[in-house]
């Protein structure tokens, strides 16, 4: 009962008892179990042993035989599409999401297809307030960098119904305390981006660079030469600024 395929799966529905209510409702009698016993002999015990044999080989294992079945109870059994002339064939999930939500037709190799096309918003596990803006950092309504992406599904009636990870590693704060470094001024500052609405350096050209390249000369396209001379020693060069 507890074998390794039928733990997890539903066992399947037993035929003998629904034959023996039929053989019971139509009155025709059973033969008896003597006569059974008495014309087998020896030969009915050997039948009797290889069937036992039988079901505890198939017992818990998938087989060709029982492939099928299995499929369709997890709900993996794929029928093939009616009318389809053109399909898209990738193993990248993300991609069939996006796929399955544009309407197109998603083809899978070896059954890895996703079942239905998922939505996701950020949640702010700070405020719990949500966004739908998924190019958010941080959270528009308190301020904090605490956004996490979120599954969500719509039901029948329009109401919004989030999944969460019982995974417990989902908010680990671990790595997100250490000190931070001294601000740094001037044009090529890289300090960490702590605010949304943080003021960080233009990085624009100087005023020299700009007069040396004036995009109206008639000759500019002519910079694009391989002998032309260009700036490699700069710390605006060794950014690729």
């Amino acid at each position: 009962e507890f074998g390794s395929f039928l733990y997890w799966r539903p066992p399947l529905p037993s035929i003998e008892e629904e034959l023996r209510e039929l053989l019971a409702i139509s009155g025709s009698p059973e033969p008896p179990e003597e006569h059974r016993s008495s014309a087998g002999g020896a030969s009915a015990g050997e039948e009797e042993e290889e069937e036992e044999d039988e079901e505890s080989d198939d017992e818990g294992w998938i087989t060709p035989s029982n492939v099928k079945q299995a499929q369709q109870d997890m709900g993996q059994c794929d029928t093939a599409p009616v009318g389809v002339q053109v399909g898209c064939v990738t193993t990248d999930f993300a991609m069939q999401n996006v796929l399955l939500q544009m309407g197109l037709h998603v083809l899978a190799v070896n059954g890895m297809l996703i079942r239905r096309a998922r939505s996701y918003i950020l949640r702010c596990h700070g405020c719990f307030r949500t966004t739908s803006d998924m190019t958010k950092v941080f959270c528009p309504h308190c301020g904090n960098k605490t956004l996490k992406k979120v599954a969500v599904s719509v039901s029948d009636d329009g109401s919004l119904h989030m999944h969460f990870s019982r995974n417990p590693k989902v908010l680990n704060p671990r790595g997100l305390r250490y000190s931070l470094p001294a601000p740094q001024g001037g044009k090529h500052a890289n300090n960490p981006h702590l605010v949304e609405d943080q003021r960080f350096p233009q990085q624009r050209l100087s005023r020299k660079a700009r007069q040396k390249t004036d995009v109206f000369d008639p000759d500019y396209l002519a910079r694009a030469s391989p002998f032309a001379e260009h700036d490699v020693h700069s710390r605006a060069a060794h950014l690729h600024l």
